[in-house]
């Protein structure tokens, strides 16, 4: 019998090897497309290699060079401004790739769902993955170094766990929000020592690299800059990044509800309404207390579920806090829904509609003005919040529904 069979196991291995043959010449022709746009100046990374060249050359910290991300970018990234251009983003590209390769292991460790089945969870943000690595964005790197930090929580290395979370926001500062995600689900002594740790490595590096007078005065005009030039407020004040592609909340509603001064107004944008912008503002802060209530009523549910659960639940929710607080949300923003979309896997045609959904907005550019895909992560949000308590409540009753 077995001597039957074997010609049907050579072909299935057959199959098997020329499909990992095909897929691994589809990614490699997606990077080797990444690598060329980037070597010809064609993707976003040339700004920050630009910042780690400036103190590559100069040794002096040059903060409006790239004044929205930290000063520890800068460092991080200088070994690589040694390199010619192109080699730097190859690097770049390589590192990019490999943290997204890596993630679905770490993400089937950390919530217990096996890589196949997160197969339509990745349809619906595989657009916003690809448009991050064309880009040559930090936010494949990050999500991966915060699910990497999350999972050694899990594990009992909290601390380790608020240092991965904290690298990841040495590179973007947003990211860092995850120390919650962490000191929530773990409210363990230990993450606090490992925050204090990441800061003090982060100060250490641009210390060593500029000095200690000139650190302190760069970190000191970076934070003058966030605080006088990037609120919603002072976006709107000079018409930057008012573009339909930045569907940041605050941006979104102030185009679509807010009273805008004509020169300010896209003509892609469809303005429904002429509120004053201190009640945009409003309404912004009050959604944004909305959703860190949802998010505290979330904590203690999360603990009834399976371990994993509950820490994909919080990842899901904190993510999309992080993107709704943000006034700078582009597209690539939005791979921060995975979370979300694989905590929701047990709903294949939500998440199919969803990703049909997102990629008619994508297509329409009165549709990114309106702010398709931060309604969609809202609605996740909502999704996640809602299924987590319903779940946490059934399994809160049903031992007592069970028969003796």
């Amino acid at each position: 019998m077995s001597r039957d069979l074997q010609p049907f196991r050579s072909t299935a291995t057959g199959l098997n090897t020329r499909r990992k043959l095909i897929a691994a010449l589809v990614v490699l022709s997606f990077m080797s497309y990444v690598v060329y746009r980037g070597a010809n100046r064609g993707s976003d990374f040339k700004y920050p290699y630009g910042a780690a060249r400036l103190l590559w050359t100069t040794g002096k910290l040059h903060v409006q060079a790239q004044p929205r991300y930290p000063l520890s970018l800068h460092v991080l990234l200088s070994p690589l401004a040694g390199l010619p251009f192109w080699a730097a983003v190859s690097v770049w590209a390589a590192i990019s790739f490999a943290s997204m390769a890596a993630l679905p292991g770490v993400l089937a460790r950390l919530s217990d769902i096996d890589p196949r089945r997160q197969f339509l969870a990745w349809v619906l943000v595989a657009p916003f993955f690809a448009d991050a690595l064309i880009l040559g964005q930090s936010d494949p790197i990050n999500i991966f170094l915060v699910a990497a930090g999350l999972l050694a929580a899990k594990q009992g290395r909290a601390g380790a766990g608020a240092m991965l979370v904290g690298l990841a926001g040495m590179i973007k500062i947003l990211p860092s929000v995850h120390w919650l995600t962490i000191f929530a689900r773990t409210r363990s002594w230990r993450v606090w020592p490992g925050i204090v740790l990441t800061i003090l490595l982060g100060l250490g590096l641009i210390v060593a690299a500029a000095g200690w007078e000139p650190a302190l005065l760069a970190l000191r005009e970076q934070a003058q800059w966030l605080r006088d030039q990037e609120k919603p407020w002072h976006l709107v004040a000079r018409g930057g990044d008012l573009r339909p592609n930045n569907e940041s909340l605050p941006i979104v509603l102030a185009r679509t509800f807010g009273d805008l001064p004509t020169n300010r107004r896209d003509p892609n944008a469809t303005s429904l309404a002429r509120l004053p912008l201190p009640l945009i503002w409003s309404a912004w802060f009050t959604i944004l207390g909305a959703m860190a209530v949802a998010w505290l009523a979330s904590v203690r549910p999360a603990e009834r579920l399976d371990d994993g659960r509950g820490w994909l639940a919080l990842f899901a929710l904190t993510s999309i806090i992080m993107l709704a607080a943000t006034p700078i949300c582009w597209n690539h923003y939005f791979l921060w829904t995975f979370p979300a979309a694989l905590f929701l896997n047990h709903r294949p045609k939500l998440l199919v509609a969803a990703a049909i959904l997102s990629l008619i907005g994508s297509a329409s550019q009165t549709a990114r003005a309106l702010g398709c895909h931060m309604a969609l992560a809202l609605g996740l949000f909502l999704l996640v919040a809602v299924d987590l308590r319903r779940e946490a409540r059934s399994r809160s009753v049903s031992p007592a529904t069970e028969p003796p």
